[in-house]
This record gives structure tokens, C-alpha cells and sequence, in this order.
């Protein structure tokens, strides 16, 4: 898992450099915006991906009854 992490760092790593014109003495800054970028979207699908187990199992409980806490019926 973590070597293919640092593959796909490594590839955008690599293509950031390509874009900017191949310029000298950037690799670490390209290495250090590819990791942001790919931790960024791994964080955001991994959101999603709680978001939409979430809707499915929501009500987490049963619904709320129709009593207060001192156990009268709301008027």
C-alpha cells in the first residue's frame, strides 16, 4: 500500500515537473504539492465514501418518541 502511495506521488510528481517546463531544482516543491494533492483526494473519497454509508443507515435508531424527558406526552 505504501509503495503504491509513493508510486502515484512519484507520477504526479513527475508530470507537475513536466508542466512547469522541467525546471531544475524543483523536485522537491513538485514531490511535496503531488503528495498534498493525492492526500487531499484520498480525504475527500474517503468523506464520500462515510457520507454515503451514512444515508443508508440512518435512522441510526428508533424514531423519536413522542414524550419529553419526564415521560408526558407533548401537547
Amino acid at each position: 500500500m505504501r509503495d503504491d502511495l509513493e508510486q502515484r506521488i512519484r507520477e504526479r510528481a513527475y508530470f507537475l515537473w513536466l508542466q512547469a517546463g522541467q525546471p531544475e531544482g524543483m523536485a522537491e516543491a513538485h514531490w511535496l504539492e503531488a503528495r498534498a494533492a493525492l492526500e487531499a483526494a484520498e480525504h475527500e473519497a474517503e468523506e464520500h465514501r462515510l457520507d454515503a454509508e451514512g444515508e443508508d443507515s440512518f435512522p441510526a435508531s428508533d424514531p423519536p418518541s413522542h414524550t419529553g424527558i419526564t415521560g408526558e406526552r407533548a401537547a
